[in-house]
């Protein structure tokens, strides 16, 4: 666990420069493990933490990734009633589970609570909820131990800042996807053309050759 480097101020940004080559790191992701990596990274720099959990599903054909920075029993993000809370307010980004009963006594006495919060010895949750038209796309997890408290405003002020970090890194992270399966689908189509045919990048490097074109080249 990093120490604590959030910055106190009356305006302007939050996010301490010492932070910045998490930052950098973040945005530099160009899969699921490299974002899970840099995002815990940067989230363990900015806001001390007990655990952290992702979920991600880009496509509801695709299967959902999980992780965790401990070991966490299944079935969190689809646990009463946060499941509940996510199908009846859509566009919700960032929810204190707590938030979700009537009060400290009822949340410490919920499932969620006793199966999930608990066992990690923490006492305050946070979610952060992405979405893509109107459907969950992902979501993270912040869980902390009672003696580092529940978000002071100037941390909530913080997390607002990381979130939109994280949310425009996640929507590159499907642009990229969506390419990908493009090029597959492409790659698939051309291999099976009788024709020698080669795919070039913009500067005329070798992106792509069907069987019949390396056929071809070897003759």
């Amino acid at each position: 666990m990093r120490p604590d480097l959030g910055v106190e101020s009356r305006g302007g940004s939050l996010i301490d420069p010492a932070i910045e080559k998490y930052l950098l790191a973040l945005h530099a992701a160009m899969d699921l493990e490299s974002f899970w990596k840099s995002a815990r990274d940067l989230i363990d720099a900015a806001i001390p933490n007990q655990i952290i959990g992702l979920t991600l599903q880009h496509s509801p054909i695709l299967p959902l990734h999980v992780r965790w920075t401990a070991p966490m029993p299944p079935g969190f993000f689809v646990a009463q009633p946060l499941k509940k809370f996510l199908n009846t307010h859509p566009r919700k980004k960032i929810v204190p589970i707590a938030d979700l009963f009537s009060d400290r006594t009822a949340f410490a006495r919920s499932t969620i609570y006793r199966r999930y919060i608990a066992p990690q010895k923490c006492a305050h949750t946070i979610c952060l909820l992405f979405w893509q038209q109107g459907r969950l796309s992902s979501a993270m997890v912040i869980m902390r131990t009672s003696a580092q408290s529940d978000l002071s405003p100037v941390k909530m002020k913080l997390l607002r800042q990381l979130y939109q970090q994280f949310s425009v890194t996640l929507r590159r992270l499907r642009s990229l996807e969506r390419e990908r399966a493009v090029r597959l689908e492409l790659e698939e189509f051309v291999r099976r053309l009788p024709l020698p045919t080669m795919l070039l990048r913009w500067n005329l490097k070798l992106l792509f050759q069907n069987p019949a074109a390396r056929e071809f080249c070897a003759t």
